[in-house]
């Protein structure tokens, strides 16, 4: 067997028993991916080993697939708790510095030693690669000691991380179901959703007005989706008009929709069940040829003689307008006859093929440019220079795509079972690689150095995970699962937010993970290096 064979063997073996491990669960707690890392430790410790490449490889894959999915909500969440999130990693970040620097006080160790512990504890290695390009200019003859204190403090911090995400529901006694609801809730509070309402027309100001001339400027965000007229319902029609004593069926926010009870008339319950040639039906929207124009440009009346009334898109709902762009993915009601109402959803759903295919070209120059952007170096004043690296890079230039759903002319579109696949793929990969070069020197790092460094990186990660929970829950009171993902980005731990999501239908750990990682990862680089600087000064 060549070694090439050999490796992708060892890879599938371990990639097979972490599966497996995963699986199993005890009293509601199961590993996940991070079954994983369990299983690379042992195959580690016996001299096997999975290519670094591999490891890298699935490590873009996981982040650019999570910026993705969690680009198109991340602006309004950072907008919202943005500061808090600064705020978090700032505190994680900082909390493992200054215990650092007084471990490395207090037991006499040399700064490179100590730096990688810092790195180590709390799982990042762009920081452990900006410390050493720091060390390489100032201790040459030491640098080689990061990589051993990153490789003492590594496995306790991703395994320790990993645990704690499974137990906090138990430790503080907030039940996974209930902190959705919360959360829903209050998704609901800031973004409601839409309604429908109906109302009589009495105000004789708008008698013999057309549906166009009915809401003029858009004054209120709402689309007329039936009229009826005497007993007969139909499709409310751009040049249809309206006559005192019919009703209207109105879809906005509830406050758009009192606007429009002020203008037209009085509420009613009356039914307004279509006629058999009239239908309404939700369609996705798979198809390219009807993304990248806006409603008024499409024509949507003029060329397909239907109405759409209602746009879901990322969990929030939208009142169609002439201004609207639809995406690919997007959910879409439409009115009409009943034959045109057909027509426009074979052609929004295109082909079934294309369906489950993703925009290749767009995905892989969004890599590149994630890839280009983590090489490019940044100076910070003093000679000193950051890099956000690979996975920064891509990390970043993922949540741009996902919000912006382009790069330039072309569109991106990945099918949702695309994203987990590659998610959970990209994961595993990465937890293979890590797992085997973690395994292969605990141990010997432990018998040569002493437990004393284990204890002291293991220090460092609880102190700092520490430090954050308290703010999380203690002052910002957080729901759960937000707390979560800052947890996990601010560890830069990425099989602990894979538990995280495993233990919830939502989407919350991704967001929060998504606006806290891209902070404490910098925070990280620059603390690294600082630390470096100090210590060198101070020991």
């Amino acid at each position: 067997m060549n070694p090439f064979t050999e490796e992708m063997f060892v890879l599938f073996a371990i990639l097979t028993l972490g599966a497996w491990l995963g699986h199993w669960s005890w009293r509601g707690i199961s590993l996940g991916s991070a079954g994983v890392l369990f299983a690379a430790l042992i195959f580690g410790h016996f001299g096997l080993s999975v290519p670094v490449e591999v490891r890298d490889f699935g490590l873009l894959l996981f982040v650019y697939s999570v910026g993705l999915s969690a680009g198109p909500s991340f602006f309004r969440t950072f907008r919202k708790r943005g500061l808090q999130f600064v705020v978090l990693a700032l505190v994680i970040v900082g909390t493992g510095a200054l215990l650092t620097a007084l471990l490395a006080w207090l037991l006499d160790l040399p700064p490179a030693l100590a730096t990688g512990l810092y790195t180590g504890a709390l799982t990042c290695t762009p920081a452990l690669a900006a410390a050493i390009d720091v060390l390489n200019r100032t201790l040459p003859e030491n640098a080689a000691l990061a990589s051993v204190g990153y490789g003492i403090a590594y496995p306790f911090s991703m395994i320790g991380i990993v645990l704690l995400i499974q137990f906090m529901p138990k430790l503080f006694r907030r039940p996974i179901k209930t902190e959705e609801q919360h959360w829903l809730a209050e998704k609901e509070a800031e973004s409601p959703g839409l309604q429908a309402r109906q109302f009589r027309v009495t105000n004789p100001n708008i008698d013999g007005m057309t549906v166009a001339e009915i809401n003029p400027r858009r004054l209120a965000q709402v689309n007329i989706s039936r009229i009826k007229k005497g007993e007969q319902v139909h499709a409310a029609m751009p040049e249809t008009p309206l006559n005192l004593g019919d009703v209207i069926m109105v879809v906005g926010s509830a406050e758009a929709l009192e606007k429009m009870r002020l203008l037209i008339g009085e509420e009613t319950a009356e039914r307004m069940d279509f006629n058999a040639s009239v239908v309404s039906i939700d369609v996705e929207v798979l198809d390219e040829a009807l993304t990248g124009q806006t409603l008024a440009q499409m024509k949507v009346w003029e060329q397909y003689t239907i109405v759409i009334t209602r746009i879901r898109r990322q969990g929030l709902e939208i009142v169609p307008h002439g201004n609207v762009t639809l995406e690919r993915g997007d959910g879409i009601r439409v009115v009409g006859e009943k034959t045109a109402v057909e027509a426009f959803s074979r052609l929004a759903q295109g082909s079934p093929r294309k369906a489950m295919e993703t925009s290749m070209v767009p995905y892989l120059i969004g890599l590149l440019i994630g890839v280009l952007i983590g090489l490019i170096p940044v100076p910070v004043g003093q000679g000193v220079t950051v890099k956000l690296g690979l996975a920064g890079g891509v990390f970043i230039t993922s949540l741009l795509i996902g919000h912006f759903g382009k790069i330039g002319p072309f569109r991106l579109y990945v099918p949702p079972a695309a994203k987990n696949l590659t998610r959970e793929l990209g994961l595993m990969l990465f937890l293979a690689g890590a797992g085997t070069n973690a395994g292969a020197h605990l141990l010997e790092v432990l018998q040569d150095s002493g437990w004393i460094l284990l204890l002291a990186g293991a220090a460092i990660t609880t102190l700092s995970a520490g430090a954050g929970l308290a703010v999380m829950m203690g002052i910002y009171k957080l729901n759960l699962l937000s707390a979560m993902g800052a947890l996990t980005a601010s560890m830069t731990n990425p099989p602990a937010l894979a538990a995280a999501n495993n233990q919830t239908e939502t989407d919350l750990p991704s967001l929060a993970y998504a606006s806290s990682y891209p902070v404490a990862l910098i925070f990280k680089i620059l603390l690294a290096q600082a630390l470096v600087e100090i210590l060198r000064r101070l020991l």
